[in-house]
């Protein structure tokens, strides 16, 4: 049997892990909730970037395939003309710099503005090398290049020109101006921790922003991007860029039917900053806790060395340990289930400090003050409903008849301001039955799950609440239905569990508890409960409980 002194030593080291287990707890799911927030804006830049870059080539294929019908049909028109068709060509496409002209040996026939000399060689382009090895392809798609022309960085989309007996006859390149990316990225904010491109599936850039002269010629073949991409066609990951060596969430998606991967990335560092500044916070609030219970463990152990050293009679002894372990159950209850006064305390002082020296302090000063209160005041809501959920666990069922319509009455009068401040509207139908349940736990039960109704309610329609019940030949199948913002059937389930929530903090409040008490409550009077709910059109919330009193 454990000493006194030892079992503060245990209860209290027993808080302590509590206490940083809940903090860490907080900390992890606010990490996840900022890293699937930053995961889902890398894909809506992916989604951008990805729209502008088809774009591109569409129109380039647009282009390069009207001068390729032209010229297989009478080549030497073409040229006669000179370069000035051409030119009006692609004046009215902002995307495309400049346009060629070459015959099947890569030499120059024709460019579009005029710069290039006739007769210059273009067969030791990757584009060209890539069509000639390969008489099937039709379209290649080079790697970004300086194009004299046009004096900007391009990249080539070359087409065969074929003959009318099917043989090449010559080929025909759109350069992609790469400014027309710039633009795009100056739109999208040229944050600094915004990056985009296309690469070839060779590694070789196409695309890229932001874009260096150095960039040229390099290859990212063996990126971590590559490492991903030969596992799925699209996805997104956290991972360190070689480009920079920075840690950055990177979005990508594979082109069907052109041989590139196009991606966007954005720095995890500066989008998780904020995160760890919370986390900070939160974790003062943890330690400054734990060391008020080590502070309360080591005043209580050397009370009792005091006690034990001063008691010299038997009779005495047994008096100040009766004593000692009363003092200790209760210190136990404080240490154990009511951490409220501490964290109120501690709520209290930092909020005084936040009160006199708002705005003394340098701007971090102030956040950290800030992040502090908020994790106590969390804190406290989440050791409010543990204590709630543990009481369910083990506490004494008392099983009486209860007519279950005053329980909803009550539960409704409770949540009076809610419903007019909703302004729901709120049916009960039918009478509801007599069960044999525990009073104060079923209409715990009952207002948990209308007050869960009037919450998550949609702002486009007026709220509707409907509470019945129906016969199940030996079970009573009660029901409280909404016309709310529903649920996605992949979380019908993990609901339940404690700690759960699908939504951010600042939009719908609470602790992820609730739920977790309404199935503890149904299963301790041998029932079930579970949801049926469509997104967008609300939520049935069902629970069952025994027409005959439990043995």
């Amino acid at each position: 049997m454990l000493r006194p002194r030892w079992l503060v030593a245990l209860i209290t080291g027993v808080n302590a892990v509590v206490i940083l287990a809940v903090a860490g707890w907080l900390v992890a799911a606010d990490l996840r909730e900022v890293r699937a927030r930053v995961e889902g804006e890398t894909r809506a830049d992916l989604a951008l970037v990805r729209e502008s870059v088809v774009h591109a080539l569409d129109v380039a294929d647009l282009l390069t395939g009207r001068v390729a019908d032209r010229a297989a049909k009478g080549g030497a028109a073409l040229t006669r003309g000179g370069p000035q068709p051409l030119l009006a060509q692609i004046s009215a496409v902002p995307a495309v710099a400049n346009l060629h002209v070459l015959d099947d040996a890569g030499h120059l026939l024709l460019d579009a503005k005029g710069l290039y000399p006739s007769g210059g060689n273009f067969a030791d382009r990757d584009w060209f090398k890539t069509l000639a090895d390969d008489p099937s392809l039709q379209v290649s798609i080079g790697q970004v290049t300086f194009d004299e022309s046009a004096r900007t960085h391009a990249f080539p989309v070359a087409r065969r020109i074929v003959g009318e007996r099917g043989r090449t006859v010559g080929f025909v390149v759109a350069q992609v101006d790469l400014g027309y990316f710039k633009r795009l990225y100056q739109q999208m904010g040229a944050a600094e921790d915004l990056a985009f491109g296309a690469y070839g599936l060779d590694g070789g850039i196409s695309v890229r922003q932001p874009f260096a002269a150095d960039d040229v010629g390099r290859s990212f073949a063996g990126s971590a991007l590559f490492e991903q991409l030969a596992l799925s066609p699209e996805g997104t990951f956290f991972g360190r860029s070689p480009y920079d060596a920075l840690p950055r969430v990177l979005s990508y998606s594979r082109l069907m039917g052109r041989p590139l991967v196009v991606w966007a990335s954005r720095s995890e560092q500066q989008a998780m900053e904020a995160a760890r500044w919370r986390s900070l916070g939160l974790a003062a609030g943890a330690l400054s806790l734990v060391g008020l219970g080590i502070a309360l463990a080591v005043a209580c152990w050397r009370g009792l060395e005091r006690e034990q050293r001063e008691s010299s009679d038997l009779a005495g002894l047994n008096r100040e340990l009766e004593r000692s372990n009363a003092d200790l159950e209760q210190f136990a209850y404080i240490a154990s289930h009511d951490l409220k006064e501490p964290l109120r305390n501690i709520a209290s002082y930092v909020q005084l400090l936040q009160r006199r020296y708002q705005g003394k302090l340098d701007p971090d000063a102030d956040a950290f003050i800030g992040y502090t209160v908020d994790g106590v005041r969390r804190m406290q809501a989440i050791i409010s409903e543990l204590l709630a959920y543990s009481r369910i666990g083990t506490g004494q069922l008392t099983l009486v008849p209860v007519q279950a319509g005053i329980l909803v009455s009550s539960a409704l009068a409770h949540l009076k301001g809610v419903i007019a401040e909703a302004q729901a509207a709120v049916e009960v139908k039918g009478p509801l039955p007599v069960v044999m349940a525990d009073n104060v736990q079923l209409g715990s039960l009952f207002q948990n799950l209308i007050g869960n109704a009037l919450k998550y309610r949609r702002d486009d329609v007026r709220s509707e609440v409907v509470i019945g019940c129906e016969s199940r030949g030996e079970w009573w199948e009660f029901y409280v239905a909404d016309n709310g913002i529903g649920i996605d059937a992949q979380y019908h389930r993990q609901i339940f569990d404690l700690f759960r929530r699908l939504h951010p903090r600042d939009r719908f409040p609470g602790t992820g508890i609730g739920l977790a008490i309404c199935q503890r409550v149904v299963e301790r009077h041998g029932g079930r409960i579970w949801v049926e709910s469509v997104v967008g059109q609300g939520s049935t919330f069902r629970f069952t409980l025994p027409k005959v009193r439990m043995a």
